[in-house]
């Protein structure tokens, strides 16, 4: 079991890469460095927000984000990070804007009935997740490249026991009866790629519409997998926001998607793929621990608002998810809302 002790050192490695401070890097507009926008970003999502509370229950993320700047270089990333990135395709486009973001997350998830202390056969593992992911984006006009690493701890060190109890009392929820059984203390960690295109896009006037495809692969511990998807937007500032636009709530509104000029855009969008090990569902990875067969195909719907005043940005999201077990068809439904400060 990780101590208290154990996860602190946890967060001090981690956490000092959300504070990496440029000396004499240079924007895509050629500000000095110190200038380089950051921006911070605070994301809820629970399922309260469309009435229920089961399988994945609550998430709470900070994340630190900077850019856009002309490369990837010691100057704007974790020098341990600095000859993997440095060196990848994402730092060889010509004429392409970067920048980076690092999230710090904790994660909860419940079986359908959480008053009872002896979870079902077949369902869902109490769970938390407790980590960093840094994310980092090459992209131009047409397109997004996102790579991100994830690193975590899942168990009673992720804290989720103590934070739904904090919220379910905050809300007035029943009161969960079955983290006793969560899965135990494990590392985990996940790499994932994804690419964004514009299909097609309308520009006239000061609004216009544009769809995009996504396509992305993961591999890890904490889940491996790959899918595709499409999403339409229509609103303002539309030329550049592709930059970090995906369907995952905690990462739409971050460092990137803000214009200095006001404006909002509305977007529905449907992903699909296939998931190979989750181990929120397949339970702990070298231990035995409760858990459920993984529904291996599996899909998301989402739709959502962004909007930007000034240095604030907001977005609000819903979305419902196939089962992520086989034991269900029921779909799984949770909303969530982001508010970015840019500084």
């Amino acid at each position: 079991m990780c101590s208290k002790g154990c996860l602190l050192a946890i967060l001090l490695v981690l956490f000092p890469a959300a504070f990496t401070q440029a000396q004499q890097e240079q924007t895509v507009d050629g500000v000095p460095g110190n200038e380089v926008p950051r921006y911070f970003t605070f994301t809820f999502e629970n399922d309260l927000f469309v009435g229920e509370d089961n399988g994945y229950t609550n998430g709470l993320g900070l994340t630190f984000g900077k850019g856009p700047f002309r490369e990837f270089n010691d100057t704007n990333l974790p020098r341990w990070l600095q000859p993997l990135i440095s060196n990848s395709y994402l730092n060889r486009g010509e004429g392409m804007r970067r920048g980076v973001a690092h999230m710090y997350a904790q994660r909860m998830q419940t079986p359908q009935d959480i008053t009872v202390a002896e979870p079902i056969e077949g369902d869902l593992p109490y769970a938390g997740l407790l980590a960093w992911q840094g994310t980092f984006y090459e992209y131009n006009e047409f397109r997004s490249d996102q790579v991100s690493l994830s690193l975590g701890i899942v168990g009673p060190a992720s804290l989720a026991e103590q934070g739904q109890s904090i919220i379910h009392t905050i809300t007035g929820s029943d009161q969960p009866e079955g983290w006793n059984l969560q899965l135990k203390n494990e590392l985990v960690g996940r790499v994932e790629a994804l690419r964004v295109w514009k299909l097609a896009r309308s520009t006239a006037g000061p609004r216009g519409w544009d769809v995009l495809g996504l396509g992305g692969v993961g591999l890890g511990t904490l889940q491996s997998g790959m899918g595709a998807g499409i999403a339409m937007r229509w609103g303002s500032n539309l030329e550049y926001t592709h930059s970090t636009f995906s369907l995952e709530a905690d990462r739409q509104v971050n460092p990137l998607a803000i214009r200095e000029s006001n404006g909002f855009y509305a977007y529905a969008g449907a992903k699909a793929g296939v998931v190979f090990n989750d181990v929120l569902v397949q339970g702990n990875t070298f231990t035995d621990s409760h858990s459920a067969e993984l529904e291996h195909w599996q899909n998301q719907l989402s739709a959502g608002l962004v909007w930007s005043m000034g240095k604030l940005a907001y977005v609000f999201q819903l979305s419902t998810f196939s089962s992520h077990i086989e034991s269900t068809d029921k779909r799984e439904k949770y909303g969530a809302l982001s508010v970015t400060f840019r500084y």
